[in-house]
């Protein structure tokens, strides 16, 4: 006689925040959870995102590429996955901002409650009166594939601005971005000038990411509000 099957029929429902796709999970296991924290404790950050992404993947029951998620899909994602298999409640030291306080205050988040923040703002950036440049959120593959160990911020952002491009438009052409030379495309981007350089950051600071507004109180007395925002801010 087989041994009985666990967890067969534990299944949540999440909306993939990028396309409001629902699609049903279950929590990660023992085995997926090995693997998580093999990575986090090797202290290789490449390593800990691919795990991760790799989560995800084998948590979700329908099938879904990791070629296809945004960085805002796999933080959420992720943090969904985890409150259902570790727990809803994730327990934070918050740093008090009363001047002279460096107390921390144990505060509990309910990462169930997490939203993603969304805005709306046109992908086509004009650059120029003929010249427009159409743009993508950036897939966490390629934030994985970029980052690497030293890198400067802002190396890092122009690197991650190429793979937010997804075309060139003129008023006769359309020259799509993974067909053209990577030094032309270079070339390209350093003769914006700053204003139109600006443009594009602007599409950039839209990104959406996790974010929540959480309250508590000081034992020193004072009321404090903080935002946190990013998945390293919730665990």
């Amino acid at each position: 006689m087989a041994l009985p099957k666990l967890n067969d029929n534990l299944k949540f429902e999440m909306k993939i925040p990028s396309t409001g796709k629902v699609v049903t999970y279950r929590p990660y296991l023992v085995k997926e959870e090995k693997i998580l924290l093999s990575a986090f404790e090797s202290q290789d950050q490449k390593q800990a995102m691919r795990a991760m992404v790799d989560t995800i993947v084998a948590c979700v029951n329908e099938s879904i590429k990791s070629s296809e998620l945004s960085t805002f899909d796999v933080e959420y994602m992720f943090t969904q996955i985890r409150s259902k298999s570790v727990g809803e409640l994730s327990t934070l030291i918050l740093k008090c901002s009363a001047e002279g306080c460096d107390k921390g205050t144990e505060t509990q988040v309910d990462l169930s409650t997490i939203e993603i923040e969304k805005i709306e703002i046109d992908n086509i950036i004009p650059i120029t009166d003929d010249i427009s440049i159409e743009m993508k959120y950036p897939a966490f593959n390629g934030f994985v594939d970029n980052f690497r160990e030293g890198i400067t911020e802002s190396e890092f952002g122009f690197q991650m601005l190429e793979n937010c491009m997804v075309a060139i438009l003129t008023e006769e052409e359309r020259f799509n971005v993974n067909e053209v030379n990577k030094e032309e495309l270079t070339g390209f981007i350093d003769s914006m000038t700053n204003q139109q350089f600006e443009l594009v950051g602007e599409f950039l600071k839209s990104i959406p990411s996790m974010k929540k507004e959480v309250s508590f109180t000081c034992e020193c007395g004072h009321d404090n509000t903080v935002t946190l925002e990013g998945l390293q801010d919730f665990f």
